[in-house]
């Protein structure tokens, strides 16, 4: 199959999502031409890509050997999630300003597709509705800077040793979290929704 131009970003969260599902581990080599296999890209695209995923520190750059995927101490990880909180939190109030009926209805769905695939679906499809979910949620903050912000740090924490759900408990109480977060959204609860999200980060990072 012939390999076709990709948007760098769009490329770099592909690569990012298979990071985020273990297809690549902490400390892993990338080699560019799996890569261009894999995700059907031209040499220059991957090699875009992973420029941008070094920036975002996902993956990092040694001079003379090529990329390999990032790896965190407990510290940083930890370092990471606080940050992550803060920034977070923040965009709560403009998120709640800006939420319309069409949102709620869209997370809605995103989160019973979500409590299907805790129930039924495969790890892939878990970690892709929930990407899904949080991408329409942060998408209105109005900042998209902060959006920015927010997707890379949570792209760089999967360079952890800490695996995505630890236990199938956690991925109930995502499912949880996610309702309860919808319904602090109907009635505009901004100091709820802030305790919420700042709980769904620091239990498992998510």
């Amino acid at each position: 199959m012939k390999a076709r131009r990709k948007e760098k970003r769009a490329l770099a969260g592909e690569i990012a999502e298979a990071i985020h599902m273990r297809a690549y581990r902490p400390g892993e080599w990338l080699r560019q031409i799996d890569l261009e296999e894999k995700f059907n890209a031209t040499r220059f695209d991957v090699r875009s890509a992973l420029d941008e995923l070094a920036v975002r520190k996902t993956i990092e750059h040694v001079p003379n050997r090529g990329y390999r995927v990032a790896q965190l101490d407990t510290e940083t990880y930890r370092a990471i999630r606080e940050t992550r909180v803060i920034l977070e939190t923040a965009a709560v109030a403009e998120i709640v300003a800006r939420m319309d009926e069409a949102t709620i209805a869209k997370l809605k769905e995103l989160a019973a597709r979500f409590g299907a695939a805790v129930s039924a679906g495969t790890h892939m499809e878990q970690s892709q509705i929930n990407g899904e979910f949080h991408h329409v949620f942060y998408s209105l903050c109005g900042n998209p800077v902060l959006e920015e912000m927010i997707w890379s740090l949570r792209d760089r924490s999967r360079g952890s040793a800490v695996t995505v759900w630890s236990s199938h408990e956690s991925l109930l109480q995502s499912d949880r979290d996610h309702i309860a977060m919808i319904a602090a959204l109907e009635v505009r609860d901004t100091a709820g929704l802030t305790r919420l999200i700042a709980s769904h980060i620091i239990k498992d990072g998510l």
